[in-house]
């Protein structure tokens, strides 16, 4: 290569003949070319090419490299999916999955289903539910708001109206937000942009502010979004209808859009109503992924806005742990005209959820502030496995030693200790929408309580 040796800093002449050595299999080779010569380039076009080249036989080099491009500029999305696929390749799954979804984030071009499905094989979206929708149209909420999965009966098809006016009935006692520990800014939040417009009507209708409309909250999961939703209807005076994906989705064409149909007619009747939709990423999927689902997509859309007929007094909340997922047409005006992050619960309310939890099981020396101190980021739901792992810890005593025993302070921190919280996760994958997606302004209390955390 006598033209290479007489110009060696040529890099444009160097990494061509080394793509060349690299389509034809010679990676040793492709390799040994680049690293002959240093320093290697710095603009980020040769900086990625190199990345490129050395990842096959040179990962860890190339991991530097791509690292140092990032480090200028964090918004380099080939970069992220570059480590994605070095790290992929060298069997470190987690962190590949953390740089692709940076990556995507950032170019959403950038999505390949076939890398995915390497990265997960459950990555592919779920199959339509084989059997028809449950009777009941709502699951039972846990103090934590976790619901329970509902129960399909291949022969049990009910009218809608019917199957809330059975939700109604079971639902003598309404909670609101006294019966909800902390987040008071959280509350006062929601106040603000549904309660006080609802309960305030003409106030708001002077200043040109309308009660209706849609709310959408999103966190990690077992938070209390569904809690939190039949607390608001508690404020409200409204009656509350919880619904889930399974509630809607049907094997039957054009069944899922009539019951869609048939649950808001049946809200407006019964109005003032708050309907909760559960999951609502499933059924508000960007159109452009929805496929076959993009109809039922419109309807619910078409709902929502009330074209046909009067969604005063109806309320919308919809809960996702990925906001991201959903169109950008659920949240323009009269839609999800509201988006507020649902954080792990605060230091109160922590202390709340551990005195409801442990209420009615043998303990002695418990102090529910200490367990809040040292139960940070938990969700509702980790803290309920917190007292499962105690509470199962004492049992195992009880059945070796044949002794009576108490749930103890010391048992639950040592239960806390052993556990992860599983909003860090979340967090993690959030963050990057924080950083890299939020020219809108969606995620900046996501920002802001993350920045907190720091």
């Amino acid at each position: 290569m006598p033209a290479l040796e007489a110009q060696p800093d040529n890099w444009e002449l160097r990494l061509h003949l080394a793509s060349l050595y690299n389509e034809d299999g010679k990676t040793t080779e492709a390799g040994a070319l680049i690293l002959a010569y240093q320093p290697l380039p710095d603009s980020e076009k040769d900086g990625l090419e190199v990345a490129r080249l050395l990842a096959h036989n040179h990962g860890d080099k190339a991991l530097t490299i791509l690292d140092e491009l990032i480090s200028k500029n964090k918004a380099c999305a080939p970069a992220y999916l570059q480590k994605a696929k070095i790290y992929q390749a060298q069997g470190m799954t987690s962190e590949a999955k953390k740089n692709y979804s940076v990556a995507t984030v950032i170019d959403e071009s950038l999505e390949s289903r076939e890398f995915e499905s390497l990265l997960d094989q459950t990555s592919t979206p779920p199959a339509l539910p084989r059997k028809p929708i449950a009777s009941s149209l709502t699951t039972s909420p846990s103090p934590l708001g976790m619901t329970s999965e509902p129960e399909f009966d291949e022969d049990d098809f009910v009218e809608t109206d019917a199957a809330i006016d059975q939700v109604l009935k079971d639902q003598e006692k309404f909670i609101d937000f006294s019966d909800i520990g902390g987040m008071e800014a959280l509350k006062e939040r929601i106040r603000m942009s549904i309660i006080y417009p609802f309960k305030n009507k003409a106030l708001f209708e002077k200043f040109k502010k309308r009660s209706g409309g849609g709310l959408l909250f999103y966190g990690p999961p077992g938070c209390g979004k569904t809690l939190i939703s039949q607390a608001t209807a508690g404020e409200c005076g409204a009656h509350f209808i919880n619904i889930s994906i399974h509630d809607i989705l049907s094997k039957w064409l054009g069944e899922a859009e009539r019951k869609i149909h048939e649950l808001f007619e049946t809200a407006r009747r019964k109005a003032p109503t708050i309907i909760f939709i559960d999951e609502v990423d499933a059924l508000g999927v960007k159109r452009s992924d929805a496929g076959n689902s993009a109809s039922l997509v419109n309807t619910l859309l078409t709902e929502i806005d009330g074209a046909s007929s009067n969604n005063e007094d109806v309320l919308i909340i919809g809960a996702t742990n990925t906001p991201w997922r959903i169109d950008s047409a659920f949240r323009r005006p009269g839609r999800f005209d509201h988006v507020l992050f649902i954080p792990p619960p605060d230091l109160e309310a922590r202390a709340s959820i551990f005195k409801i939890l442990l209420d009615g099981i043998p303990q002695e020396n418990v102090d529910f502030k200490k367990l809040a101190k040292a139960s940070e980021q938990f969700s509702g739901a980790d803290i309920r496995a917190v007292v499962e792992k105690a509470s199962e810890a004492v049992i195992q005593e009880i059945m070796r030693s044949g002794k009576e025993g108490v749930v103890t302070q010391k048992e639950l921190l040592k239960s806390i200790k052993a556990t992860r919280p599983t909003t860090l996760e979340w967090l993690e994958q959030a963050s990057n929408y924080a950083s890299y997606a939020n020219q809108s302004g969606l995620y900046d209390d996501l920002a802001d309580f993350i920045q907190n955390q720091r």
